[in-house]
């Protein structure tokens, strides 16, 4: 299959993906990965050759393994280097919702925990999606108010989600002595129903190797059992490494999420 974009509707341009529709086939879009790299709500940007080929397989290889574990997303095949084919969304909801494991980022300042605190049972925070606004937090009250009272079920749904996702994931990286840090997916509405949406690749999460052959990860702090100076996600751009290292860790993920095919 070879898709020739400049014959097609662009729907949408992000900063990492476009999405084209798809004229054989309304009910879904092509989404093409891009090579740039952002940080700091789209302050930071770089272009990374050979970046969004790595982030394809990721993304790939990750979703295939959730459909299979039967999750609800919107992806439903990779026919080309760089291409995914995804369900239409009916609506796109404007929230990232990020769960966390370990204490890492930014809730180590505004939060006051000691970084590598765990926690169990997870935390799921949701963030409005709005750069300019630095994606800020909703009070965790009021979306609990808005379930019970206002009947927005949609948030619990997300909520229940993210935390399967995220215990999947956590299982499928263990296999390779990998801690999932934490996370941050997408939501939208297909056919009435809350979706897992947009990709998950190297910048939508935080991994750790593990720092010992059999760590004891149910401590209440597990730094010391961790290895975060030898993290495999986006931190390493953020923190100012050069775009080949930033590029060696992309290649790593996509290394591991590889063999995600062979897991139960």
């Amino acid at each position: 299959m070879s898709i020739d974009f400049q014959t097609l509707h662009k729907v949408n341009e992000g900063k990492t993906k476009i999405i084209y529709e798809n004229p054989e086939d309304a009910s879904t879009v092509f989404m093409l990965f891009k090579d740039d790299i952002t940080a700091g709500d789209g302050v930071k940007h770089d272009v990374i050759e050979g970046k969004a080929h790595v982030d394809w397989q990721t993304n790939r290889d990750i979703f295939e393994y959730l459909n299979r574990k039967g999750l609800p997303t919107h992806y439903v095949s990779s026919p080309e280097d760089r291409v995914s084919i995804v369900k239409k969304l009916d609506f796109k909801i404007n929230l990232e919702v990020v769960t966390r494991r370990v204490a890492a980022g930014s809730i180590l300042k505004w939060g006051k925990f000691t970084e590598g605190t765990r926690f169990d049972p997870l935390i799921t925070q949701f963030h409005y999606k709005d750069d300019a606004l630095h994606d800020p937090m909703l009070d965790e009250t009021y979306i609990d108010y808005m379930i019970q009272a206002k009947g927005s079920t949609e948030y619990q749904e997300m909520r229940e989600i993210n935390a399967q996702v995220f215990e999947i994931l956590e299982d499928a990286f263990a296999h390779f002595k990998i801690q999932l840090v934490d996370f941050k997916l997408e939501y939208g509405l297909i056919d009435g129903k809350v979706t897992l949406i947009d990709e998950i690749t190297g910048g939508s999460f935080r991994l750790w190797p593990y720092a010992k052959e059999k760590p004891d990860l149910n401590q209440a702090n597990v730094l010391a059992e961790l290895d975060p100076k030898g993290r495999l996600d986006k931190d390493t751009y953020r923190m100012g490494g050069d775009l080949s290292t930033v590029k060696s860790k992309f290649d790593a993920i996509a290394a591991l999420t590889a063999g995600f095919k062979d897991l139960p």
